[in-house]
């Protein structure tokens, strides 16, 4: 675990990649309810794809800017970039180190 971690955590230094925490002092959050991904591209609608016991895809609209909603309010609990970085790497060395 510590490893995984301590890689996860590297991998955030890259510009294209973002890693937020939401603390666990914060409580209940939108986020809590799965993993759900928005795909979009040019010249197409955006898609969302819900896990859960089955899979689900749409690309309803209203469905669609409710989970952009939903990503836009965990992303306001969550730690910045850099502190959730360093909380990760703390974590990883004062609980899964070797």
């Amino acid at each position: 675990m510590h490893d995984a971690l301590v890689h996860v955590a590297e991998l955030s230094r890259r510009a294209y990649i973002v890693m937020q925490v939401v603390p666990v002092g914060n409580g209940a959050n939108a986020g809590l309810g799965g993993a759900f991904y928005i795909a979009a591209a040019d010249g197409m609608a955006e898609t969302l794809q819900v896990e859960g016991v089955e899979e689900q895809t749409t690309e309803k609209r209203s469905v669609v800017r409710k989970a952009a909603v939903i990503f836009d309010r965990v992303r306001a609990d969550a730690l910045p970039r850099d502190t959730s970085r360093d909380l990760v790497l703390k974590v990883a060395d004062e609980k899964w180190k070797p």
